[in-house]
């Protein structure tokens, strides 16, 4: 299948046998410009590559790939996020939407499929396998064309909704201050200027907050 153009591919697996299956596969069609076997240092490896699409895992050793698609999506909003996995359960599939993904690839289905999907991305669409149930599939568009949380409190600036976002997500003050390039006073700052704008007074009560926007899903 041709894609509309050669894309820039960025893949990450913890197994050495699925990045090299996956590279040889893609590689008459794409240009694969970074892999890595773990997500701890994805944001420098994105930057430093500047990937259109991301070939990620959910399963890995150092973060789960959710944690990663929602750093990434902060950090570096252009790169589109395809989850490759083993996993078939609603509840998988629907976090990674959640966490910003544009398509969902099981490692069970045929290599073409991969194909398909990075074309679809390419084209600005949702890609969700045919493997997929109906039902799960329909409730992942619903959840798309929907999705709550996604017009903030006009009381935050965008700054601080990306601030708030990470800290309801249990991201540590260093973790944040390397996703935005910010300092960690800075970071300090935007949470206490959020505390008050929101008349909030607890990492507890910000979480809550988020949870009630739906930034950030209860487990």
């Amino acid at each position: 299948m041709n894609a509309t153009k050669r894309a820039r591919i960025v893949l990450v697996d913890d197994h050495v046998l699925v990045l090299e299956s996956c590279k040889k596969l893609l590689e008459p069609h794409h240009d694969i410009v970074g892999q890595a076997h773990e997500a701890g240092d994805l944001v420098s490896l994105i930057r430093q590559t500047k990937p259109d699409i991301l070939l990620m895992d959910i399963s890995m050793p150092d973060q789960n790939g959710y944690e990663a698609a929602r750093l990434l999506k902060i950090a570096c909003p252009s790169v589109k996020i395809i989850f490759v996995s083993m996993h078939l359960e609603p509840t998988f599939i629907m976090e990674a939407f959640r966490a910003g993904g544009e398509g969902y690839v099981p490692k069970q289905t045929a290599g073409s499929e991969l194909l398909t999907a990075i074309q679809q991305v390419q084209e600005k669409q949702k890609y969700l396998s045919p493997l997929i149930p109906e039902e799960v599939q329909n409730a992942v568009l619903a959840q798309m064309d929907g999705m709550p949380g996604t017009e903030l409190s006009g009381k935050l600036t965008p700054r601080q909704q990306e601030v708030l976002k990470l800290v309801a997500q249990g991201f540590s003050a260093k973790d944040i201050a390397n996703v935005l390039t910010i300092s960690q006073s800075t970071v300090a700052f935007h949470k206490m200027q959020i505390v008050q704008a929101l008349g909030l007074h607890s990492k507890a009560d910000l979480t809550k907050y988020a949870v009630k926007l739906g930034i950030s899903p209860l487990d």
